[in-house]
């Protein structure tokens, strides 16, 4: 039972900025022995002020006192004592300091011994004293001048600036960085640290993101409809009894928030808490899939695979290899396109974008509210459009051939009742939710049983392979959508600079399916300006990213930890040989939910080219996403380069460059 000073402190702690302090009510310090003094009534931790342990004592009148006991009348007018509080306060963070000295991320040189390299202190709190007794007291030596809050310091305009002038052994020159600050939540909450298969630490959760968590699962009755959150006009029959029968939570959040650790965790604690559950935890990608698998760890009743990997595992001996839609546009339609003032790659997309939301009947396309394309599609357009598509279909059906968009409807049509992954799982995790079509998501609802749990994580800036909205996939996710503003991963430096592009593009930037970041949190740590080189030739800028990236291996940066992000696979063949020291270089298309704390990305004075390519504005804002993925990729460290020419396209970004020309 809390008593009514450890309420006040909770609503003065709930008052303060969210983005600079976080704290934990009678957290349990993991001791070696030292003493039984485990569980403080509140630790605080500010970037700017350090860790604060807080002793809270409803006690009335203080009758006597002196170092070692305190004897104090209670509200029902007993007399009681009490070991003096200073020394629980004090027991308490002594023990909490022994914790964090075990870890050495947290130590610093200090003369000849190693030290803590953040301020630590702790007070107690007498909500219910004047601060003129508290003082009178402090004045005979019986616990320290500034360590005792009183009465008149528990307000929410003074309890912050009170805090700050407990005393400390000395001032912090800077605030804590974010890396340190995870260390320091890991050790208060061990069990808010990410370790993979192997034990290694890959990250510590937020608050917030523990909330998701730990959230209880809400696996439903199949009679049971859930809420109705669109209007019953708004969605296909299919659809509504999707939004009926399924339990839907959407962590939304900018790149670098930390959504893919919230997946992980959460996928690591429910398979805890719930071990007779099946689990499917699912990405875009292979490279994702393994790095999720990674993280994850072996764990019994968690599958983690990517999307097309299940088809082939549903398809069984059905599977067939997907071809490219492009070789047989540019065979029979190049000029047509052409004299649309469009691009192979757009109609291209265009025709995986009618499969993936099933548009094949063609005066529903003419009368399509076509969304993400950044231009508008005129009916002459479309009716040219639905030419080439209809034909395609016909050249399709002749020749047996299908493409990638094709592969989910084969999917749907040999998941029926009966097939053993028909509605096998309990729960699905999805990440990078945002590149999943809505054809993809009628296989997951045929994946998931009725009553079953969906998780998904996305960020709409990052959507590199499609745009369809959570509507169009007929996923309710209004009022069921926690959303992750502040970009831990990445410095301010390379958010800004990132972010910039975004704000720049005026189809990202009038999305209202795209979320603002706060980069104005303490919590991001400052670094390097992002680096961006201009060289003269091909062999230069080849010789000075092999350079830079043998550079920093030299300097420390694990190999593992660098990346070479090229916007066309064919590029990455200049650096092959890097893979070989474990460098990871690969195309946009295989960097999804992938960090690192170095990240090159070269070349970009040809991301605009190709033949017959026209720049409408949904082809530059495409252009601007993929650039955006790649950048917060970077942890730490981002360079890019390109060969005399910077495309205008990416012009926002040059403010928050270090420009160099070699």
């Amino acid at each position: 039972m809390t008593t009514y000073g450890e309420n006040l402190i909770r609503n003065l702690l709930k008052s303060l900025p969210k983005n600079e302090y976080d704290w934990y009510a009678e957290p349990e310090i993991v001791t070696n022995g030292r003493s039984s003094y485990k569980v403080p009534d509140f630790i605080i931790v500010s970037a700017h002020a350090g860790v604060f342990v807080l002793e809270v004592k409803d006690f009335v009148e203080i009758v006597k006192a002196d170092q070692k006991e305190i004897t104090v009348r209670m509200r029902d007018g007993a007399i009681r004592s009490y070991t003096n509080p200073i020394k629980i306060a004090r027991e308490y963070a002594l023990n909490l300091a022994d914790r964090f000295q075990q870890r050495d991320e947290l130590l610093v040189k200090r003369g000849r011994k190693k030290g803590l390299n953040f301020l630590w202190r702790y007070a107690v709190v007498l909500p219910n004293i004047t601060c003129n007794v508290i003082r009178q007291i402090g004045r005979q030596g019986i616990w320290e001048q500034g360590n005792v809050l009183g009465k008149e310091d528990l307000t929410p305009s003074d309890f912050a600036k009170r805090l700050d002038q407990i005393p400390g052994p000395f001032k912090m020159e800077r605030p804590i960085d974010n890396d340190t600050l995870n260390v320091i939540r890991g050790v208060i909450n061990p069990s808010w640290i990410v370790t993979d298969q192997d034990g290694e630490d890959i990250g510590t959760v937020t608050r917030a993101q523990a909330a998701e968590i730990t959230r209880p699962i809400q696996l439903s009755s199949p009679s049971t409809p859930q809420q109705k959150l669109f209007a019953d006009d708004t969605l296909s029959p299919e659809a509504a009894s999707l939004v009926q029968r399924l339990s839907v939570r959407l962590v939304r959040g900018v790149a670098g928030s930390g959504k893919t650790l919230v997946l992980v965790r959460r996928a690591q604690y429910l398979a805890e808490q719930h071990p007779d559950l099946r689990i499917l935890v699912m990405a875009y990608n292979v490279d994702l899939a393994a790095d999720l698998r990674r993280r994850i760890g072996s764990l019994q009743n968690v599958e983690v695979i990517n999307f097309h990997k299940m088809c082939s595992t549903i398809l069984g001996k059905q599977w067939r290899s997907p071809s490219e839609t492009k070789g047989w546009l540019k065979t029979q339609f190049s000029s047509l396109i052409d004299q649309l003032q469009l691009s192979v790659d757009f109609v291209a997309d265009e025709i995986e974008y009618r499969k993936d939301l099933e548009l094949y009947d063609g005066a529903q396309y003419l009368e399509f509210e076509r969304l993400g394309r950044g231009q508008a599609l005129t009916r002459a357009k479309r009716e040219v459009i639905n030419r080439i598509f209809d034909e395609y279909i016909q050249y399709q059906h002749g020749s047996g051939v299908i493409d990638w968009a094709d592969v989910p409807r084969l999917t749907l049509a040999a998941l029926q009742p009966g097939h053993p992954y028909w509605h096998r799982y309990d729960l699905i995790l999805i990440d990078e939710a945002q590149d999943f079509a809505p054809t993809w998501i009628k296989v997951i609802k045929a994946l998931l049983k009725p009553s079953g749990e969906l998780f998904m994580c996305d960020d709409p800036t990052q959507s590199i392979f499609r745009y369809t909205t959570w509507r169009q996939k007929g996923i309710p996710v209004a009022g069921r959508t926690r959303v992750l503003r502040v970009p831990f991963r990445n410095t301010r430096n390379i958010s800004e600079a990132a972010h910039a592009l975004v704000a720049a593009d005026p189809v990202l930037s009038q999305s209202g399916e795209i979320t603002q970041p706060k980069l104005d949190s303490y919590s991001i740590p400052i670094g390097e300006t992002p680096l961006l080189v201009d060289c003269h030739t091909l062999q230069q800028e080849i010789g000075f990213v092999r350079t830079k990236v043998l550079s920093l291996i030299e300097s420390g940066v694990p190999a593992s930890q660098i990346a070479i992000l090229c916007h066309n696979k064919h590029l990455t063949e200049y650096w092959q040989d890097l893979c070989g020291r474990g460098v990871y270089v690969q195309s946009f298309w295989k960097m999804k939910g992938l960090e690192f704390s170095a990240v090159l990305i070269p070349h970009l004075h040809t991301l605009c080219d190709g033949a017959g390519r026209v720049l409408d504005e949904g082809t530059i804002s495409e252009i601007r996403r993929r650039v955006f993925t790649a950048m917060t990729r970077a942890r730490e460290i981002l360079i890019m380069s390109y060969q005399s020419q910077f495309p205008a396209e990416l012009s926002a970004i040059e403010p928050h460059m270090q420009v160099e020309h070699l």
